[in-house]
């Protein structure tokens, strides 16, 4: 496949672009500063330096690709944040503007979606009273971002994860479609990574949202 990866520096990003070039797929990665690549990636996939938030600076990194991964997240979960919302705002435009075509594929968050899937409790008081208190910025911004994606009249899939670990890769991860993953509290960057690059590769999944955990 050819992929433009956004969030290609953070964790989960980093894992995208490895696992990716390892299998062979042609990969974009969209960066603001080069250096914060790793020296094996660097060499291995097209860096473009341009701002996530100027759609008309990110056009020519979507134009005719099989599928855009996001992995952009706050990285500062106790303070409002838009980065989600604004860079899914901005891809979306770069997107049309490039005729559309190819899949935008979202990383995102389980906890602010308690339903089917979730236990009992999980679904009527660690997501609802807990984790909506805990990660109020972060979920509104997520919840902001999701509801873009769905508008967006492009193909899309939606991946919810829980919590990330730097942990190893268990190389397996449990989904779901449109429904938690019971007991999918978290799950480790390079295996939600995998879940990303998956649901890229599958054009069943197109208008879904899936759930990913260990």
């Amino acid at each position: 496949m050819k992929l433009t990866v956004f969030g290609a520096t953070g964790g989960t990003g980093r894992h995208v672009l490895g696992q990716a070039v390892n299998a062979g797929h042609e990969v974009t990665a969209v960066v603001r500063d080069r250096a914060r690549l790793p020296a094996e990636l660097r060499d291995r996939v097209e860096v473009v330096e341009v701002d996530v938030m100027d759609p008309g600076a990110i056009e020519e990194t979507v134009k005719g690709r099989d599928a855009v991964i996001s992995a952009i997240g706050a990285r500062d979960l106790r303070s409002p944040s838009s980065v989600c919302a604004n860079s899914a705002r901005s891809i979306i435009a770069a997107m049309r503007a490039a005729g559309g075509g190819g899949r935008l594929v979202m990383a995102s968050n389980s906890a602010m979606a308690p339903g089917p899937g979730d236990d009992a409790f999980t679904r009527y008081v660690v997501k609802p009273l807990i984790l909506a208190r805990v990660l109020r910025y972060m979920i509104d911004d997520m919840r902001r971002a999701e509801r873009l994606v769905r508008a967006s009249g492009l193909d899309w899939t939606i991946v919810r994860a829980g919590r990330l670990t730097d942990r190893p890769g268990k190389a397996a991860y449990r989904s779901a479609i449109d429904r938690n993953v019971l007991g999918g509290f978290q799950i480790t960057r390079a295996d939600l990574a995998t879940a990303l690059l998956d649901a890229a590769a599958d054009p069943a999944l197109a208008g879904h949202v899936i759930s990913a955990g260990n």
